[in-house]
């Protein structure tokens, strides 16, 4: 049996991941001055981020087509599939999502179950991984479906933005928002967890820095996956990992991978975000706190 794991191109999986393991990545379009490009492909995240700051007309992103998405579902049938998972960024983000249910409902040669999981960047690709390693193991079908149901409601991603002008450039947030937000200093916080996106704020970037850090800490005993993406900060990346390191002497290396285009158009250069699985048992627990919180307010 080979089971083959289809993603888009803003999970943000490590390349040196993508060797080792069943995954194939579809490309999202970005147009850059004009011109268009692949996603990571014919646009790298140097490039790119280097011509944002004074791009002109501002980026915009495309999905794939339904048509790229059945060339990838085809080569997998031919590469000798028996089912494929589509696993993509979520619906509410992105129209992705719709594009590869839409090849999906034409393609008959292999059983394909188009997934929307409920998260972006790494934290879309760690569900992505955890399928790909399942499959590498020889899981069933119906094993990897029941595995990613249950990993969707446990990844997570936090993230802290340096500015929020990219999420006006790119139509992410209002021109009201921007003012307020503005005018207050603040630097603004995106979480997400199970297709539920929310927002926090912290008075400064050291303090928005600390936050996510502070995340990772908590983050770290409880995770099965840990990883950590960024926008042009490489060494915002190594000052965490040292700091975490202080922490947690015998943790393991994180996983590391710059911010595509597609979601850089969006969050723009100094973005970093931590991303991860939490373990069951601790899901359990706090599930389990939840519901007698919500008894103790109820009596």
């Amino acid at each position: 049996m080979s089971i083959q794991i289809i993603t888009d191109s803003t999970s943000d999986i490590p390349s040196a991941l993508l060797k080792n393991l069943p995954i194939t990545v579809v490309p999202l379009y970005i147009t850059l001055n004009g011109q268009s490009y692949q996603d990571n492909i014919d646009l790298s995240r140097e490039t790119f981020y280097t011509q944002l700051p004074e791009s002109d007309p501002y980026p915009t992103t495309a999905t794939p087509s339904p048509a790229q998405f059945r060339e990838a579902f085809e080569k997998a049938a031919d590469d000798g599939a028996t089912a494929i998972f589509s696993i993509h960024i979520s619906e509410t983000l992105s129209a992705t999502f719709k594009s590869a249910q839409s090849a999906a409902s034409e393609f008959v040669r292999v059983p394909i179950h188009v997934i929307d999981s409920g998260n972006l960047s790494m934290a879309e690709g760690l569900v992505v991984i955890a399928a790909a390693r399942a499959a590498r193991e020889g899981k069933s079908e119906e094993e990897i479906l029941a595995l990613i149901e249950d990993t969707i409601p446990r990844t997570h991603a936090y993230a802290k933005l340096d500015t929020i002008d990219y999420l006006l450039k790119g139509g992410r947030m209002s021109s009201i928002q921007h003012s307020i937000v503005s005018i207050l200093g603040i630097k603004p916080i995106l979480k997400m967890n199970n297709h539920v996106s929310k927002m926090e704020i912290a008075r400064t970037k050291s303090k928005a820095f600390q936050r996510v850090q502070n995340t990772a800490v908590e983050a770290i005993p409880c995770a099965e996956l840990f990883g950590i993406t960024h926008a042009n900060v490489p060494e915002q990346v190594e000052e965490l990992i040292r700091l975490l390191k202080e922490q947690f002497p015998d943790m393991p290396e994180p996983l590391v991978s710059e911010v595509t285009p597609a979601l850089g158009v969006h969050v723009g250069p100094g973005a970093l975000c931590v991303n991860w699985i939490e373990s069951c048992e601790h899901f359990k627990a706090q599930q389990t706190k939840s519901v007698w919180q919500w008894i103790s307010d109820k009596i």
